[in-house]
C-alpha cells in the first residue's frame, strides 16, 4: 500500500539520465546525492547479483553489458522482457528500479518517507507508455499524483507564477527522444498547441554515430572492428560519449583508449583526435531531422515564428553548439538556456507538484550571462577596405560558469602576430558592440597547421571573464583577466531603464484587476478582517486552489466555467463552515476539474 501522505516530488524519468527535485521553503530544488544531481538510468546485477543503480552500474556497463540495461525508456509501452543477467523483467520493472533510487534518495534529503511523485513524460506518449509509466511507479512504492507532459513542465520552471500570455516553443532534445512542442500559457494555464516527436532520436544517435566513424578509422588503420566485441563496443560507446560532452565546449578532443584490442597476440591501443567540425559534419543530418519537427510544430499551431515569445531548450542534447546555432539561424532569436537543461524538467515536475500540494512557488533562481561576449573577426573585403565582425563566443542567457572554445585562422602564413579584441553586444557590426579588452599573441609563422588559432573564454560567477589565445603547433599562449566583464556597464544602463521606465509609469493609467479575481480577493480580505487568519493555516491547499480556479475559470467558458464557480462557491461555504471532510471532498473535484480543463 502506498502511503498518501507526506512530501510529494517532481520526477524526471530520463532516457540517460533520471533527476528528483522538489519544492523547498517556496524554491524548486534538486535533490541530490553525494553531490551528484543526475542519476544515470542504468540498472545492474554486480558479481553477487545484487540490484546496483546509477553511476555504478553504468560504470559496469562495458564490463558486464550482458548483466546491464541502458535507455529502458525507449522500450516503455512494450511488455517484450529484457535480460539482466539470468532473469528477465518488464520495462516498467527496470524503471521502477531507477524510481525506487529516486524515492529513496528524496526520503533521505527530506528526512521523511516520500511516496507520492509527479513524473514527467514526452508530450508524445501515448496511453501505453503512460500506463507503463504508472506501473512502475507503483512498483516503486509511489503514487502518481499526476503525469506532466516534459515541455509542459519545462515552461513552468521559466515562467511559474506568470499570468502574461506568452506562447513558447520548447525543444526537448534528450538522450533517447526528441519532442518539440508549442505551448500556450496564460493566467496559469498551459495549453499545448501541437507537438511533434521522435522517440528513437537523442543523444544516444549521436554517439552512434561518432562510435561508428571512429570505429571505421580504427578498421582502416588496424583491419579490426572494435564493435564485433560486446565490451569493446560499449568500452568505445562510452568514450564516444565523453568525447561529444567535451566538444560542446573544446574546439577538438583526443580519445585515447590503451589495450582496446588485440591482434596476432600485440595490444592495439586507441589513439585519435576529433575535432567539433568533423562531429557536427556526422551530425548535421540528424540536427536537421530536429529542425524540420520544430518547423511542423510551428505549422500545426498555426503561429509564425514572429508570434513565439520564448524558445526554450531542455535536454542535455541541446548543449551542442551545432543545436543551438541552427535553432538561432531558423527563429533569429537567442534560446533560453538559463536553468540547466538536465534538470529544468524535473524542477517544472517538482513546480507542479507542490501546486497539487497547495505550496506558494517562488520563482528558480539562475545565474546567467546577461550579453554575447566575443571577439572581432575578419570576414573579407568590401569596397570600403577589410570587413570586420563579431564572432560569439560565449552567448547571452548561458548560465553560469560558462566556458567555451572556438578555432580561428589567421590571415595569411606569414602572420607573426594576431590582435585579440573582446567585445561585449549582441550585434554583428563590431562598432555596435562594446569593446572590453585586446591583446596580441605572437606567432611562429609557415602556415600549415601554424595558422590555426584557439580562443577560449572562462566567465566566473562572479563575471571574472578569462580570455586565452592559444596556437596549438607551437604551444604559444598569451591570457588576458577582465574583472566584471558583466556588470561594468550596468549601473549606466541600469540609470537609463529607471528613467525611462519612470516616464513611462507616470504617463500610463493604473492597471485594473480581472474582476473576479478582485472579488476572490476581497474575500479573503474580509476573512483576514474577521479574525479568520487562522482558517487560512487550517486549510491552506483549499485556500490555493481556490485562487488558481478564479484564474483558470476567467480562460474557460461553457459549462467548465459553470461547473468550477458551482464547486468554488460551494467550497468557500465548507471552508465558512470549517467542514473538513467537504473541504476535502470539494477540493479534489475542483481539482479534478481544473486538471481536466487544462
Amino acid at each position: 500500500m502506498v502511503n498518501e501522505d507526506g512530501p510529494i516530488v517532481g520526477i524526471d524519468l530520463g532516457t540517460t539520465n533520471s533527476v528528483v527535485a522538489a519544492v523547498i521553503d517556496g524554491q524548486a530544488q534538486v535533490l541530490g546525492e553525494e553531490g551528484e544531481k543526475l542519476l544515470p538510468s542504468v540498472v545492474a546485477l554486480d558479481q553477487q547479483g545484487r540490484l546496483i543503480t546509477g553511476i555504478v552500474a553504468r560504470n559496469q556497463l562495458a564490463a558486464f553489458p550482458d548483466r546491464t540495461i541502458a535507455s529502458i525508456k525507449r522500450r516503455m509501452g512494450s511488455m517484450e522482457k529484457v535480460s539482466l543477467g539470468d532473469q528477465a523483467f518488464t520495462p516498467p520493472e527496470i524503471s521502477a528500479m531507477i524510481l525506487r533510487r529516486l524515492r529513496d534518495r528524496a526520503s533521505r534529503a527530506l528526512g521523511q518517507p516520500v511516496a507520492r511523485a509527479v513524473i514527467t513524460v514526452p508530450a508524445f506518449f501515448d496511453e501505453h507508455q503512460r500506463q507503463a509509466t504508472i506501473e512502475a511507479g507503483e512498483l516503486a512504492g509511489l503514487k502518481v499524483e499526476r503525469f506532466i507532459n516534459e515541455p509542459t513542465a519545462a515552461t513552468l520552471v521559466y515562467h511559474a507564477g506568470s499570468h502574461d500570455r506568452k506562447q513558447i516553443l520548447v525543444y526537448d532534445f534528450g538522450g533517447g527522444t526528441f519532442d518539440v512542442s508549442i505551448v500556450r500559457m496564460e493566467r496559469g494555464v498551459i495549453e499545448v498547441l501541437s507537438s511533434k516527436g521522435d522517440t528513437h532520436l537523442g543523444g544516444d544517435d549521436l554517439d552512434r554515430l561518432l562510435l561508428d566513424y571512429v570505429a571505421d578509422k580504427f578498421q582502416e588503420e588496424h583491419t579490426l572492428d572494435l564493435r564485433e566485441n560486446t565490451s569493446t563496443r560499449y568500452r568505445l560507446l562510452q568514450a564516444c560519449e565523453q568525447a561529444k560532452i567535451h566538444l560542446s565546449t573544446e574546439e577538438s578532443v583526443q580519445l585515447t583508449e590503451e589495450f582496446i584490442a588485440e591482434k596476432d597476440g600485440q595490444p592495439l591501443n586507441l589513439v585519435m583526435t576529433v575535432t567539433r567540425a568533423e562531429f557536427e559534419e556526422l551530425i548535421a543530418p540528424l540536427v536537421e531531422r530536429t529542425i524540420s519537427s520544430v518547423d511542423e510544430a510551428v505549422r500545426d499551431a498555426a503561429l509564425t515564428i514572429h508570434q513565439l515569445d520564448d524558445l526554450v531548450l531542455v535536454g542535455g542534447s541541446t548543449r551542442i553548439p551545432l543545436v543551438e546555432k541552427r535553432l538561432r539561424e531558423e527563429f533569429l532569436r537567442e534560446p533560453s538556456r538559463a536553468v540547466d537543461p538536465d534538470l529544468a524538467v524535473a524542477l517544472g515536475a517538482a513546480v507542479q507538484a507542490a501546486m497539487i500540494d497547495g505550496q506558494s512557488i517562488g520563482p528558480v533562481l539562475v545565474d546567467i550571462t546577461g550579453h554575447t561576449l566575443g571577439i572581432e573577426v575578419f570576414e573579407g573585403f568590401s569596397f570600403s577596405g577589410p570587413k570586420l565582425a563579431f564572432s560569439p563566443i560565449i552567448h547571452r542567457n548561458s548560465p553560469l560558469p560558462a566556458r567555451y572554445e572556438d578555432a580561428y585562422r589567421t590571415l595569411h602564413d606569414e602572420q607573426e602576430r594576431v590582435e585579440i579584441h573582446v567585445l561585449q553586444g549582441e550585434h554583428a557590426e563590431v562598432e555596435r558592440n562594446r569593446s572590453i579588452g585586446k591583446f596580441l599573441l605572437d606567432l611562429e609563422t609557415g602556415g600549415g597547421d601554424r595558422s590555426k588559432i584557439i580562443v577560449r573564454f572562462d566567465l566566473s560567477l562572479d563575471g571574472t571573464l578569462s580570455v586565452t589565445a592559444t596556437q596549438p603547433a607551437t604551444g604559444a599562449s598569451k591570457e588576458l583577466t577582465i574583472k566584471n566583464a558583466l556588470s561594468q556597464f550596468q549601473a549606466e544602463e541600469r540609470d537609463h531603464a529607471q528613467a525611462r521606465l519612470g516616464s513611462l509609469f507616470e504617463s500610463s493609467a493604473e492597471l485594473l484587476e480581472d474582476e473576479e479575481l478582485a472579488a476572490n480577493h476581497h474575500w479573503a480580505r474580509e476573512d483576514a478582517a474577521h479574525g479568520n487568519a487562522s482558517r487560512n493555516a487550517k486549510f491552506p491547499a483549499a485556500y490555493a486552489l481556490l485562487e488558481q480556479a478564479q484564474r483558470v475559470r476567467a480562460s474557460v467558458s461553457g459549462e467548465d466555467a459553470e461547473e468550477i464557480q458551482t464547486l468554488v462557491e460551494q467550497l468557500k461555504q465548507a471552508l465558512d463552515a470549517e467542514d473538513q471532510a467537504t473541504v476535502t471532498r470539494l477540493s479534489e473535484e475542483l481539482d479534478d476539474i481544473l486538471f481536466y480543463v487544462q
